[in-house]
């Protein structure tokens, strides 16, 4: 029996495993050079008039960063809805009311055609949020995370309405930062580094160019506040967890002048434990540094410059192994004393607004980043006939990622007789630049999978097996009208996109250049109700250029993917009230997704095309005072409606029809008993359905239910938290594929000291 898998994200369409290899990289490059002044932009609020300071119109809990009447310091009015604002948590409630990811302006969610979600800092840090970033969206509607179980690289597995948008629904501060390498090469985040997270549901593309079908991710950062903010963190937890994580942030006399630094390390060991070696574990080493300063010229203009870099170590390699007869095993694939997985990021990125008058504000954004990877892991070639003997291949990777984006867009507001206008007009550019050599390592030292011996002398890998770049440009200009009738909103949105992808391949002797442009659209409709019930119907499509290499096709380049979608839903945010809660309908079609086809030894290919249809429900509200909660629950049908290959009409691998959670939090104090004061407590529930593990759907892996909790405790400047993740220590797999098998997250229970002065 041969055993073989293969990497679903391999671009270059090498044998490999079907989940994420680790890594390691050591890149030298940091050096945060600043030079330029241009027009940024992150929130898009319009201007504030001097007399609309503290106009009551929005509820308290609107996330600080969006928080216009709490933006003054000093002698300065606090006009620009860039200065951003701490929340400190006081304001109580998860519910954030205003985004601007979903338009790149300022407005309400009720008036937002389109499934959103905005998980704020409050959440974040209730819910102990600070190992991984996929920790943040577990209580989200449409959003599957941990698909390969516990994740100790750094990457970020999130799926959406069906798809996977590791890295094409990946942005940060309204930039893609999707960035994909030949191979692994994908941007990670530190969750101490954001202010909030927005998930936007569905096809985005007409706004920001690089959305994917299944939606985006939107990574909100932490920026310079016009409060001083001192706060230092200490957490300590099992598997020897340690982490120490600051944020400082000073502003000068006159607000003319703030300055923010956030930082982070982390040190711990995992759940991946070697047998056979005296309880080895796999470890993880952060660091994560982020210095950022905002310059308020006037009350008109805003510049703020910030950068970050992130090193990221780990040997957390997740790949068990099966015996010959499909039983799963505890054995891992790589070795611990070869096995590395590691990430080295920076990036250094601008963004101005000015308000020219009380129509026109001109923003721009611009980021560039950096990421080298350098990977060494194991491969399985398959078993030795009649034994549980696996034969192995050990490679490495040397993989560069460079990323520059920059949106520019000017925005009036205007009245045409009883219309209210918000338009927006756009032009955004995005160069992706990535280099990969991978080599393979012959003679690599079998193992026995029912009585493995790790520790073998593992030789370099030596033989160039593919050595490639690949360069990517995508220029999109956008136009956008927020039309408001009365209680009527009409949403219209259009752009083009022109894209260009030049890629080389050494090994192979190729060399190809590829260009393909779309029109892509928005149209949506709102009723907003005195009531606070906000129905609304939309349709939207989305246009994404494919990295990689087409080997069933000559080894030409990706055909672009393409997606349009149906939405209806309803909206409802009772006035002056803590709660929202939405209901969405959706029927999604995507052409050209890519999946291995290990028909071919596992070259990537294009189905043709998936169609998902479902409802999703999500409940965000204080059901009385001190009393939160959080409810989600989504039903999804997805199918592969044209295939080359038999499968049409079944479902994709790892997305399971059914997900549902909930979280309630409850503040003792509001009790009213002395002794009670300060103490709060919390709980959650997470199921997620079965999924199927193949693309025949002939193997299934079962659903399972998680429990979390949460004890806290706040006293002055001081805050205490201790967090319980699957507080039960349910054993189960997230999935099963090619012959690993993928363990889900073990129980957690870290304790947190945070001190704010």
């Amino acid at each position: 029996m041969t055993m073989k898998a293969y990497t679903k994200t391999n671009k270059w369409l090498i044998p490999s495993k079907q989940t994420l290899l680790t890594r390691t990289l050591q890149s030298a490059f940091l050096a945060l050079s600043v030079t330029g002044y241009a027009l940024a932009q992150q929130t898009g609020a319009e201007p504030v008039k001097p007399e609309q300071k503290g106009k009551p119109d929005a509820p308290a809990t609107v996330d600080a960063q969006e928080d216009k009447s709490k933006a003054t310091t000093g002698a300065k009015p606090a006009v620009l809805p860039t200065v951003v604002v701490k929340d400190t948590g006081k304001v109580g409630g998860y519910v954030t009311t205003h985004t601007v990811s979903g338009t790149k302006t300022d407005t309400p969610l009720t008036e937002i055609p389109q499934s959103i979600s905005i998980i704020n800092r409050r959440e974040l840090d209730m819910r102990g949020v600070h190992l991984n970033f996929t920790e943040a969206l577990r209580y989200v509607p449409g959003v599957v995370v941990d698909q390969f179980g516990f994740n100790g690289t750094g990457f970020e597995y999130i799926g959406m309405r069906g798809f996977n948008v590791q890295t094409t629904g990946n942005f940060r501060d309204n930039l893609s930062q999707q960035g994909t390498g030949l191979y692994f090469g994908a941007f990670i985040t530190d969750p101490y580094a954001l202010e909030r997270v927005d998930v936007l549901r569905g096809p985005t593309s007409v706004m920001f160019g690089r959305g994917d079908a299944g939606g985006i991710v939107n990574r909100i950062t932490k920026l310079p506040s016009a409060t001083p903010i001192r706060e230092v963190e200490l957490q300590y937890g099992n598997f020897d967890r340690k982490r120490i994580a600051a944020d400082f942030g000073l502003v000068n006399a006159d607000g003319t002048l703030m300055f923010r630094l956030v930082t982070s390390a982390l040190d711990t060991d995992t759940q991946v434990r070697f047998p056979n070696t005296n309880g080895d574990q796999a470890e993880i080493r952060r660091f994560y540094i982020a210095p950022s300063l905002t310059w308020r010229p006037s009350d008109r203009t805003s510049i703020t410059v910030f950068g970050d870099i992130l090193n990221n170590r780990s040997g957390a390699g997740t790949f068990y192994v099966a015996t010959p007869d499909g039983r799963p095993t505890s054995t891992l694939l790589g070795d611990p004393g070869f096995t590395r997985y590691s990430t080295d990021q920076a990036s250094i990125s601008y963004k101005i607004e000015h308000h020219f008058n009380e129509t026109f504000t001109g923003r721009q954004n611009f980021r560039f980043m950096r990421q080298d990877g350098r990977f060494s892991d194991i491969n399985p070639v398959g078993f030795v006939p009649g034994t549980s003997i696996l034969d192995r291949m050990a490679f490495s990777t040397n993989e560069r990622l460079d990323q520059t984006a920059l949106d520019t867009h000017l925005q009036a507001r205007v009245n045409t007789g009883p219309v209210n206008h918000t338009m927006l007009v756009g032009i955004d550019w995005t160069r992706t630049n990535a280099s990969l050599k991978y080599l393979a390592g012959f003679g690599t030292p079998s193992i026995d999978v029912l009585n493995p011996v790790y520790f073998q002398p593992i030789a370099t890998p030596d033989f160039v097996a593919a050595d490639g770049t690949q360069k990517i440009d995508q220029v999109g200009f956008y136009v956008q009208d927020q039309l408001k009738y009365q209680n009527w909103v009409l949403t219209l949105s259009g752009r083009h996109d022109r894209v260009s992808n030049s890629t080389t391949e050494l090994v192979a002797g190729t060399a190809f250049m590829n260009k393909d442009s779309a029109y892509t659209g928005r149209a949506g409709l709102t009723y907003l109700f005195s009531s606070g019930v906000a129905p609304y119907v939309s349709y939207s499509q989305s246009f994404l250029p494919q990295p990689g290499l087409d080997r069933s096709n000559a080894g030409r380049p990706f055909d672009a993917t393409r997606a349009s979608q149906y939405e209806v839903g309803i909206k409802y945010q009772p006035p002056g009230t803590r709660n929202l809660i939405t209901l969405a309908l959706f029927d999604l079609t995507k052409t050209n997704v890519l999946v291995p086809d290990l028909r071919v030894g596992g070259l990537v290919t294009a189905t043709g095309e998936i169609r998902s249809r479902g409802a999703e429900v999500e409940a965000r509200t204080e059901i009385y005072r001190g009393l939160n909660f959080i409810g989600a629950f989504t039903y999804s049908d997805v199918k592969v409606t044209e295939s080359f290959d038999g499968f049409a009409g079944k479902m994709p691998v790892r997305v399971p029809n059914l997900i549902t959670s909930g979280w309630l939090d409850y503040s003792l104090g509001a009790l009213n008993i002395s002794w009670l004061k300060g103490f709060g407590i919390g709980g959650g529930v997470r199921y997620v359905g079965r999924v199927y593990n193949d693309d025949a759907n002939t193997s299934i892996t079962p659903s399972f239910t998680l429990f979390d909790a949460v004890l806290r405790y706040d006293h002055g400047p001081w805050r205490f938290f201790i967090n319980a993740n699957n507080i039960f220590n349910e054993k189960y797999y997230s999935a099963s594929s090619g012959g690993n098998f993928f363990r889900g997250t073990e129980r957690s229970v870290i304790g947190t000291l945070k001190l704010n002065f």
